[in-house]
């Protein structure tokens, strides 16, 4: 691909567009978007120990639980509980640094570029897949014999938990090493991602779009399944009991409504937009660009609370608390 020939997607680390120059070319991003949040410090850090105390104590309760332990739908929960915890011990706190040393104006451009990987693609791709491959467990525990003896279900089990970061890494990261390009300054000192416009469209389709529409149809199989075959079940063969999946289908459901406005609002900002035309529309399109980045902050500490859903979850919560 020759990304000379493309319109290139430039993002520089400013405070806000400059309302006063009608040509400028906003491009909207997800790190880029966290970076300018980090002002409301005090709500940064309690999003940050709220991912981080949620998902360590849904781990720490199945991983505490025999019963949970040995099923493989809270196992693969646990797999989405540390997709979940990437925001919270890496991208989160090495973003709010990097703002209170440098301000907007960042200077250690490896580093962002690695956070501007993880924020805009990887995290998402990880995350919607291992929600996805937890839906697909269910299905599979429903229909396939295989599936519940013991040695096939130990190798499917481990083949569904990294398939989700196997796919995402192996997938992402050479379109992304591939796609940046070294981008002459006035100002060397002021850091500048620059990538080709068709490739931030094929990254950002890549790393969620697909996800996200076969997340919707398997959501509504394993709705369908369970509401057309509830009567027939009871224990599967492993003795696993198939419970109701309300809180699978809250966390599909939630992953997309609170994904998707700013993974959209990215794509739309990137091959050939030419930026907002006046005051106005500037400040319209920033504040609702800052709502959707608030909006895909959230999911990552709703999710761990849709768990609760399940019954085998609180009653492991309770035991564990009871011990305690």
């Amino acid at each position: 691909m020759d990304y000379n020939q493309t319109e290139m997607d430039v993002t520089t680390l400013t405070d806000g567009p400059d309302y006063d120059d009608q040509d400028i070319i906003k491009r909207f991003g997800v790190a880029k978007n966290l970076l300018g949040m980090s002002r409301l410090t005090a709500l940064y850090i309690i999003f940050i120990l709220a991912i981080f105390l949620l998902n360590i104590f849904f781990i720490v309760v199945i991983l505490e639980s025999r019963m949970l332990r040995s099923s493989s739908r809270h196992i693969l929960i646990v797999n989405i509980c540390l997709g979940d915890l990437l925001m919270a011990i890496f991208v989160l706190p090495v973003l709010l640094n990097l703002a209170m040393r440098d301000g907007q104006d960042i200077r250690d451009c490896t580093t962002y570029f690695v956070l501007h990987f993880f924020a805009d693609f990887l995290i998402p791709s990880l995350t919607t897949l291992a929600i996805l491959v937890l839906n697909l467990d269910y299905i599979l525990r429903l229909c396939c014999q295989s599936y519940s003896d013991g040695a096939s279900r130990s190798t499917l089990m481990i083949f569904l938990f990294f398939l989700p970061w196997v796919i995402s890494a192996s997938v992402l990261i050479p379109l992304y090493v591939d796609g940046i390009i070294k981008v002459p300054r006035a100002v060397p000192q002021t850091c500048v991602i620059d990538i080709g416009g068709y490739l931030t469209r094929i990254l950002l389709i890549v790393s969620y779009f697909p996800q996200a529409g076969l997340l919707l149809l398997f959501n509504i199989i394993v709705s369908v399944m369970y509401l057309t075959r509830r009567d027939s079940y009871g224990l599967d063969v492993c003795g696993e009991r198939i419970r109701a999946p309300v809180d699978i289908c809250l966390a599909s459901f939630a992953t997309m409504l609170l994904y998707t406005p700013a993974l959209i609002i990215t794509l739309l900002t990137s091959e050939g937009y030419l930026g907002c035309q006046n005051t106005e529309e500037c400040r319209a399109l920033n504040k609702v660009n800052t709502a959707a980045s608030w909006l895909m902050l959230t999911k990552f500490w709703v999710t761990p609370l849709c768990w609760l859903a399940c019954r085998d979850t609180r009653a492991a919560i309770r035991h564990l608390l009871g011990c305690c």
